[in-house]
């Protein structure tokens, strides 16, 4: 079996105390902060979740692109069965704000599951997060995103392993408002001052 690409990160358990807990916490008091500065110029609305059906909650292809009949939904969540020339992955690209940071989790079960953020932008382009265990896990990371406007989320197992499942892909980051930047300017009118990237709503 060939190892990943990169050092993959080993499984961090984060229950409501921990630092997966800590940093949504942090970001919800933040956003509410900024909510309530009505009347400020610079007040941002408060962050918000970026993977589209991350709960599966709805048709695995809304929102992800999968390998066919080798990752199917089940239960809630969905299962991928690896094959000796397939990882049975789903990916879904995501649009994120340059120079920021996100947190970002997964929860999966099944041996050999691993989920990778790549084209972040910082250090060598690409985080990896991995359960060697059978067992339920949560795994975290803070994604420190460089000159990227967007990255690609991939979750799957590993060629010739036994399946995995994955109930829950999350990234939560900073939204900005509409009109943060015109892209065709009015005749007559100055050239916007700010460069601020306009944010589709997820």
């Amino acid at each position: 079996m060939r190892p990943p690409r990169s050092r993959p990160r080993r499984a961090r358990h984060a229950g409501a105390g921990g630092p997966l807990g800590a940093a949504l916490g942090v970001l919800l008091l933040v956003g509410t902060a900024a909510a309530a500065a009505t009347g400020s110029a610079t007040a941002q609305p408060a962050p918000v979740e970026w993977i589209k059906n991350g709960d599966f909650s709805g048709p695995l292809e809304r929102g992800w692109s999968c390998e066919g009949e080798f990752v199917q939904t089940a239960g809630q969540g969905v299962e991928g069965r690896p094959g000796g020339q397939s990882y049975a992955g789903c990916t879904q690209t995501v649009p994120v704000v340059p120079g920021t940071s996100y947190p970002f989790f997964a929860r999966v079960s099944g041996a050999y599951a691993f989920v990778t953020v790549s084209g972040t932008g910082t250090g060598s382009g690409e985080e990896t997060l991995w359960a060697p265990g059978p067992g339920e896990a949560t795994l975290f990371t803070t994604l420190v995103i460089g000159d990227s406007h967007e990255v690609r989320v991939t979750f799957h197992g590993w060629y010739g392993q036994g399946p995995y499942q994955v109930s829950r892909v999350s990234m939560i980051g900073p939204m900005y408002p509409s009109g943060c930047e015109s892209p065709t300017p009015t005749p007559g009118t100055p050239a916007p001052t700010s460069t601020k990237p306009c944010m589709p709503r997820p």
